[in-house]
């Protein structure tokens, strides 16, 4: 591993992310007209249309199950209004991320096809769970969700030596990996995603919960969205879903479930039931299929 100091590596993924793309020119422009209340299905269809690759993957979730509308949908317009706005502009985003690192490989001990697995489960879990504690904006959610670990695609892409350190030290002493990440590095994958985010100027809450996944309270402005982005976390590990890294503690962290419910307690029991709950949604959400083909 190199010998740099916690200061040195930060200037350094920063540089190395200063040189990644922006995102495209539609999903910026797409992300502006949704968060305009002007903007006109019309308007925003016109614009999708630009993108024959985001048409394509939109229409392919709007004919969905998930959404089981009764007949065909052949137009950018009607898949608008069966999916809705924010729902459009969080598969356009969530696909842009996707198709910027897609082509990073696996290393021994990570699977990177599991990595986006967990990634796209724990996004619908955490806007699940917006919507059960009416915790965040559930489309802001998913991708906060989607993109909590967006870090260790960077770390594997930029610093593969250290990241199979990291890998190596999590398998070896049984750690869970942002304590492994630590004592390896000095710099958790949350630090490195929060540069990610503000270099695609990404909402402030989608960028705080990204860093402060794992530690809800070290975002006094968005704890609870933090915390729901951990609780989802949490979840998608205990039932396995493309559980890439370690998480050896069996018990979630008190202080999140205090931030979501406002002090109001959350038992094993309600965490189970929750666990029940997020398989069923995924179980007919088709964002999985979506995410990986055009």
């Amino acid at each position: 591993m190199t010998n740099f100091s916690r200061v040195d590596r930060i200037r350094m993924i920063a540089g190395k992310i200063s040189g990644l793309p922006t995102l495209p020119t539609v999903v910026s422009k797409m992300i502006d007209l949704v968060d305009n209340p002007r903007t006109t299905t019309k308007t925003l269809a016109k614009l999708i249309s630009h993108d024959p690759a985001l048409t394509a993957r939109i229409l392919k979730l709007a004919n969905s199950a998930y959404y089981g509308f009764s007949r065909e949908i052949s137009t950018v317009d009607t898949a608008i209004i069966v999916m809705g706005f924010n729902a459009v502009k969080e598969m356009g985003l969530s696909l842009s991320v996707y198709d910027t690192f897609k082509n990073v490989n696996s290393v021994q001990g990570f699977d990177v096809s599991r990595f986006w697995e967990h990634s796209v489960a724990v996004g619908v879990a955490a806007r699940f769970l917006s919507r059960k504690f009416k915790v965040g904006d559930p489309a802001e959610m998913f991708v906060a969700g989607l993109l909590h670990d967006i870090g260790k695609m960077i770390l594997l892409q930029y610093m593969p030596d250290d990241f199979n350190i990291v890998v190596e030290t999590m398998i070896e002493d049984n750690l869970a990996y942002f304590t492994a990440e630590e004592r390896v590095l000095g710099i958790s994958h949350g630090e490195i995603g929060y540069i990610l985010a503000k270099r695609w100027h990404l909402p402030v809450c989608i960028s705080a919960c990204i860093f402060a996944h794992h530690f809800p309270d070290r975002s006094p402005e968005f704890g609870r969205e933090a915390a729901i982005v951990d609780l989802a976390d949490f979840v998608c590990h205990r039932a396995n879903i493309g559980n890439d890294d370690h998480r050896p503690n069996a018990d979630y962290d008190q202080l999140a479930l205090h931030l979501i419910s406002d002090n109001a307690e959350i038992t094993e029991a309600d965490i189970s039931l929750i666990q029940e709950e997020l398989l069923i949604e995924l179980d007919r959400s088709d964002m999985l299929t979506s995410f990986y083909t055009g």
